[in-house]
């Protein structure tokens, strides 16, 4: 195959950043180019962006990335779309521009609007877009019918295309999907407030024929053929589609997803089932647990707090020592996710003694980030078949020494996708997939790993600083 005008074009618009990512269908990446992405904190509890400046840097990384492969965009064969998951986004139907900041995710003030969903008997959770959507709608001043809304996907496949559109992997996460009849939105829902059907997207799959882009947007009409949320996408970069498979990713926030096959199940209150993605007529769930700070733990810890000068010197400063001491970390400072569920919490620093410096507290961060995941991988493995190993990713990744970490705290080998940006990756792969260029079964070949963790001490020692770490936390 001529992969010169066969490139694949992934889109990844995270929480504090947007990347796009060139690659060819060898798996290869071509050329990246990532941004910043600021929110805004009007109150606490409340986290905005800009929606036009997400859509203005989108556009700048497309650009970049094929500026950095020294390619045009006809040479582009297929775009793959993934976005951090369940923000809102509210548009006008006729001008196509935001009526409304976007709330993103972690915005908590649909906390009200939660829990009267809850007791008026509806599946509802506090990030969720049920939750905000009227938040934002009054926000906005205007009458539903003469809006549209969507998930950060369904703007910028808007913007890219004209297309209103979303997937199932996007749609589970918003509290309107169908969850009784398996697509579609809720009617019962959408009638409870009194919201138009007019306003919410398509469904589509998740990687196949989906939209093509506008010529006067991007100069070329390229189809667009992946939309899928930014976790699911990683699992498609490790070829883990199956009931079982498994990953996790280490962001902004962390999080260890599992297949759960062709049904959805909930392993655990706090680890509802979702969509991992719907294509070719087949439907894949999953389950997922979050560490809510993580990567953002790191940078808080550098600029926040100003204990170190960077990331790099706070990893620096963790490997310097061979242990933390006594000092605990909870990395919590936006609720802890699964197992727990306690959105109120904050988090904790304790076991401090004057022979402590930045080093121990650096390297307790760390370990505190390994033993959430090892409290979340617990609940997957007793409910699932998962293999062995764990592949990772995510920017956190790069630190060898949260890796080996977290190999000494699971007691199990982990592999460290060559390609960090695993969500870009996978929305490649899925846009390829969706092109025809190749299929599921060379997923496994394209997931390539440039180190393995091996465990360094013994299960004992593992279980008992983890009953140490939890015992300290858990107050």
């Amino acid at each position: 195959m001529n992969s010169h005008g066969a490139l694949l074009l992934a889109l990844d618009a995270g929480t504090t950043g947007a990347r796009a990512m060139l690659v060819d269908p060898a798996g290869t990446v071509l050329g990246v180019d990532k941004r910043p992405i600021a929110s805004r904190f009007p109150a606490p509890g409340l986290v905005e962006q800009d929606v036009g400046a997400v859509w203005d840097i989108c556009r700048a990384v497309i650009d970049g990335a094929l500026a950095a492969a020294g390619r045009r965009i006809a040479d582009v064969a297929a775009i793959g779309v993934t976005t951090q998951r369940a923000s809102v986004v509210l548009w006008d139907r006729a001008s196509g521009e935001p009526v409304a900041p976007m709330l993103v995710w972690s915005d908590l003030r649909g906390m009200d609007e939660y829990k009267a969903l809850r007791a008026a008997g509806f599946t509802a959770w506090p990030q969720v877009p049920s939750a905000k959507l009227p938040a934002a709608i009054a926000l906005s001043g205007r009458d539903p019918k003469d809006l549209q809304w969507g998930t950060l996907d369904s703007w910028l496949i808007y913007k890219l295309s004209g297309a209103h559109v979303t997937d199932a992997s996007a749609g589970w996460l918003t509290g309107y999907y169908d969850f009784a009849r398996g697509s579609g939105w809720d009617a019962a829902l959408l009638a409870h407030q009194r919201l138009p059907a007019s306003l919410f997207p398509a469904q589509v799959e998740s990687w196949g024929t989906i939209a093509e882009t506008d010529p006067a947007v991007l100069g070329a009409r390229v189809p667009i053929t992946a939309l899928i949320a930014d976790q699911e996408a990683a699992m498609v970069a490790h070829g883990a589609l199956e009931r079982g498979d498994w990953k996790a990713t280490y962001g902004t926030s962390g999080v260890l997803m599992a297949g759960t096959g062709d049904t959805p199940q909930e392993v655990h209150r706090s680890m509802p089932a979702e969509a991992l993605a719907f294509a070719g007529g087949k439907r894949r769930f999953c389950v997922e647990g979050m560490v809510n700070t993580t990567g953002s733990l790191v940078e808080w810890l550098c600029g926040g707090l100003g204990l170190f000068a960077s990331p790099a010197a706070m990893e620096a400063a963790a490997a310097s020592v061979r242990t933390a001491g006594n000092v605990v970390v909870r990395p919590s400072l936006a609720g802890m996710g699964a197992p727990h569920g306690l959105f109120e919490a904050r988090g904790l620093i304790a076991g401090l003694s004057f022979a402590d410096g930045p080093a121990e507290v650096a390297r307790a961060a760390l370990q505190g980030i390994a033993f959430r995941f090892r409290e979340i991988a617990e609940v997957i493995a007793d409910a699932l078949p998962v293999p062995e190993a764990l592949p990772v990713a995510g920017g956190l990744s790069a630190s060898d020494t949260l890796m080996q970490l977290q190999a000494d705290a699971l007691q199990r080998p982990v592999r460290r996708h060559a390609v960090r940006e695993a969500s870009a990756y996978g929305a490649a792969l899925a846009a390829g997939m969706g092109a025809g260029l190749f299929g599921e079964s060379d997923l496994q070949r394209l997931a390539r790993y440039d180190a393995e963790f091996l465990p360094k001490v013994g299960r004992d020692e593992a279980d008992a600083a983890f009953a140490q770490w939890r015992a300290a936390v858990m107050v």
